[in-house]
């Protein structure tokens, strides 16, 4: 560690004002997700209106992720993406907090109390454009979600969603076509 940051610590410890230890922790946070994000858009394909509105977002993975203009994500949210594979995000998308994103998964039909190297399912995730997905959702891979679509709060989206439609529920199931 550098020595004047080391130093900085030393002196932010030793304050006898708890106000300004919890301003200076809460700034190195931050300062710690906006360099994270951005090592997220020299990785990936993001634009550059797209917000990661909080400090707990992770991109990971060997595979693509792009993300469109003035689209967000939520505090808590995880894309993943799998060699091979990608996560697209189009414009205009609100996804909220704790959302997972991901390109593979565990195939079911296998024995997991073997050593053996277990088989993994993969798929792209395709998000449209003016999608609006609600807070601790959990969309699997393989998935296309159509232009103008909400995915209600707490749903497991397993099948497509169509464009201009409502799905809640887990698994996400379809409520009504928007009008």
């Amino acid at each position: 560690m550098k020595k004047w940051l080391a130093n900085l610590l030393i002196s932010i410890l030793l304050c006898a004002d708890k106000n300004k230890r919890s301003l200076f922790f809460y700034e190195l946070k931050k300062e710690h997700s906006r360099q994270n994000f951005n090592k997220f858009r020299n990785k990936y394909m993001i634009d550059s209106t797209f917000r990661f509105n909080g400090q707990t977002i992770k991109f990971y993975g060997d595979g693509e992720i792009i993300c469109g203009a003035n689209s967000y994500i939520g505090d808590y949210s995880t894309v993943q993406s799998s060699k091979g594979f990608k996560v697209s995000i189009g414009s205009n998308c609100a996804i909220s907090h704790n959302v997972r994103i991901y390109t593979s998964t565990n195939a079911s039909n296998q024995n997991l109390n073997t050593s053996e190297p277990k088989e993994k399912v993969h798929g792209n995730v395709v998000i449209g454009d003016g999608v609006w997905i609600g807070a601790n959702v959990f969309v699997n891979q393989g998935i296309t979600i159509g232009d103008n679509a909400i995915i209600g709060s707490n749903s497991v989206v397993t099948k497509n969603i169509e464009a201009n439609a409502i799905y809640g529920g887990v698994p996400a199931k379809f409520i009504k076509m928007k009008s």
